[in-house]
Parts: C-alpha cells; sequence; structure tokens
C-alpha cells in the first residue's frame, strides 16, 4: 500500500495542476497604413536595424508600473514575439508601405543599402495611476549614411495614450494607438 501512495499523490497533483493552468493570452502590434508619400529618399534603399534598448524591456512580457519606483509584469497576457522585433516589424512594413524609400530592409538583409535607421525603444509600458490608464511610449530614430554611418538626423518620439481599461487588453489598443501615431509621425519626419 505504502507503494502506491506517491505514484498517487503525483497524480492527483498533475491532475490538480492542469485543471488550475491558465491560458497566456499573446499580443502583437498591428501594422501602420500609412499613405504612399513623396519623400527625398524615394529612389533610396533603407535598413531597418535591429532596435536597442533595456534587455529586460525587450523580452515578451509586457510590463506595467504604479509608480516611479516599481516595475512589474503581466502574468497571462504577453507580446507574441519580443518587444524589439515586434517593433521592427511594424516599422519596416510600415516604410514599406509609404513608399517613402526605393526598398525597405530587415537587418538581417545581406543587401545594400544607402541609408541606415536605427532604433532606440526608451519606455514601452502601462502606466496605471489614480487619474487614469496610459500606454507610455518613447522611441529615438536615427537616420544614417551607410557609406560611414554620418548622421543625418535624428528624432525622439514620445506618446502618452489614455487606455480604455486597466488591463493588458486596453493596454495593448492604447499601444497600437500609439505606434499608429509613430509611424505617421516618422513618415512626415522623413519626408523633410
Amino acid at each position: 500500500m505504502k507503494d502506491l501512495r506517491w505514484p498517487l499523490l503525483l497524480a492527483l497533483a498533475l491532475l490538480l495542476s492542469a485543471c488550475s493552468s491558465k491560458t497566456i493570452e499573446m499580443y502583437t502590434l498591428v501594422p501602420s497604413t500609412q499613405p504612399a508619400v513623396s519623400s527625398p529618399y524615394r529612389h533610396s534603399d533603407l535598413r531597418v536595424e535591429y532596435p536597442k534598448g533595456l534587455a529586460d524591456s525587450m523580452s515578451s512580457r509586457i510590463y506595467y508600473t504604479r509608480s516611479d519606483l516599481t516595475r512589474s509584469y503581466y502574468r497571462y497576457h504577453q507580446w507574441s514575439q519580443s518587444l524589439n522585433r515586434l517593433v521592427m516589424a511594424q516599422l519596416v512594413e510600415t516604410l514599406q508601405r509609404s513608399h517613402a524609400f526605393g526598398h525597405v530592409l530587415d537587418y538581417a538583409s545581406q543587401a545594400g543599402a544607402d541609408y541606415l535607421l536605427e532604433t532606440t525603444i526608451y519606455r514601452f509600458e502601462h502606466r496605471i495611476t489614480p487619474q487614469g490608464s496610459f500606454a507610455e511610449i518613447s522611441i529615438g530614430v536615427r537616420l544614417l549614411r551607410a557609406s560611414d554611418r554620418g548622421l543625418i538626423k535624428s528624432r525622439h518620439f514620445d506618446y502618452r495614450i489614455p487606455c480604455s481599461s486597466t488591463d493588458a487588453r486596453g493596454f495593448v489598443q492604447a499601444a497600437n494607438e500609439g505606434m499608429q501615431r509613430l509611424a505617421r509621425d516618422l513618415i512626415h519626419w522623413l519626408q523633410r
């Protein structure tokens, strides 16, 4: 009888853990549908470099904060890929659709490019305050000549978008709105 007790306890523990497990919801960023534009770079090729940022922020975790001193992540909600991959994919697709450049390549392409777009993600998180819930996005971009990596221009974009709710879903909806604004502002900035 003693030999059967451990296998039965193990089977019961596995059964209970399977019943109580919760499904992780996966989220993504939706590419912008910016219209085609006239750009001084429309006959040039651009490579979008892999975005940089704080290592822990570039994971698939969705972060939230209730104060400047603390930071947590949603346990059952996460990005479908790492945040820097999602941002890069959205930038590449947005720039391709805009026709601001002749060709838009991602960082892995071996093809030559005339220009490079460097991106740094400074903040991409859900801020929950007594006044409301916000998606806070802070991204810096730099346009460089590929030949000598000389800086042509740079810009910092900051967005604080109100969320429809204080949960992960409300944050993701607001973050997508913020990324739509970034796409629009980036295209306008590149036109000048």
